[in-house]
């Protein structure tokens, strides 16, 4: 079974000369992998992976350059489509039986997107954990623009590689997660040690890079999975607490992403906010991945069968 302490190390697969860390833990089918948000390791996870792992195998890994994984090489541009490639490889060498129920918080939610859309085949079921929308950066009220986004990650990047940010670490873990006081002690200490790692940040402006690649290429119409279960969970508040015009415009961008699938489903999720939600409501993660689980198990059987 996965402890905390086994997110400092897991398991390192070579992928064609560089190495992703993997954790997994139960055992069963169909199994479900987890993509953590932008800047974030899979220590994300740490309370909803041994949750799954009781009815079904669960295996979290960290992207090229975050955790105990290897940068990628310069060459390789850290876009969704290269990602999945990357997961694809990595799960294959773990030899993790197909079909797969992918799990995605944020950022994560749009590689898993883009997994499901062009290869379907290996896919059992999808969970979208408080996700970004493929459109949010021209459609969300409020929301600054990719670019912004990116020139702070630089800059948060280059802070980091100096160790100017390291004394203010706390102070950063709580700006990521708002309500880090009601974690377990032993996992904030580990959520705030994260913030010290400059690799992290190092990963995710490359990946901030070419977001707009990535969340083009994750654009798609109503009923695109066609009947693939589906469950989309939105977080119920938000940092400031206030109705702001960004609060008011996700929960809709959100049912459009449930409605993907025939069979997708839209759940809020309360008592928990967007970075919080897969540590303080580890159950509802869990909740969800067992739906989508039996579901895709039952789907699968009447493919076969027909």
């Amino acid at each position: 079974m996965t402890t905390l302490a086994d997110f400092s190390t897991g398991e390192r697969i070579d992928i064609g000369g560089y190495s992703l860390n993997l954790h997994r833990t139960g055992q069963g089918a169909p199994p479900a992998i987890f993509d953590t948000g932008l800047g974030v390791t899979s220590l994300l996870w740490a309370r909803v992976l041994p949750a799954v792992g009781a009815f079904t195998t669960a295996c979290a890994f960290d992207r090229a350059g975050y955790g105990s994984s290897d940068p990628a090489p310069d060459h390789l541009p850290r876009t969704s489509a290269q990602i999945v490639q990357e997961l694809r490889l990595l799960l294959q060498k773990s030899e993790i039986a197909l079909p797969y129920v992918l799990v995605g918080h944020s950022f994560g939610a749009i590689n898993m997107t883009w997994y499901a859309l062009h290869h379907p085949a290996e896919v059992a079921g999808l969970v979208l954990v408080d996700p970004s929308h493929p459109e949010m950066f021209q459609r969300v009220p409020g929301i600054p623009s990719s670019k912004s986004m990116t020139q702070g990650m630089r800059v948060v990047a280059t802070l980091s590689r100096w160790g100017i940010l390291n004394p203010f670490a706390p102070l950063l873990a709580r700006g990521v997660f708002p309500q880090i006081k009601q974690f377990p002690p032993e996992l904030r200490a580990a959520l705030i040690a994260m913030t010290r790692q400059s690799q992290d940040y190092t990963a995710a402006l490359r990946e901030a890079e070419v977001s707009d690649e990535s969340f083009r290429s994750a654009v798609s119409p109503p009923g695109s999975l066609g009947d693939l279960p589906l469950v989309v969970l939105s977080a119920g508040s938000w940092v400031t607490g206030k109705q702001t015009p960004m609060k008011r415009a996700m929960p809709a961008l959100r049912e459009e992403q449930a409605s993907l699938s025939t069979c997708g489903e839209h759940r809020i999720v309360e008592g928990c906010d967007h970075s919080d939600l897969p540590i303080l409501r580890a159950d509802a993660v869990a909740d969800a991945v067992r739906t989508v689980c039996q579901s895709g198990t039952i789907s699968a059987a009447l493919h076969q069968k027909n």
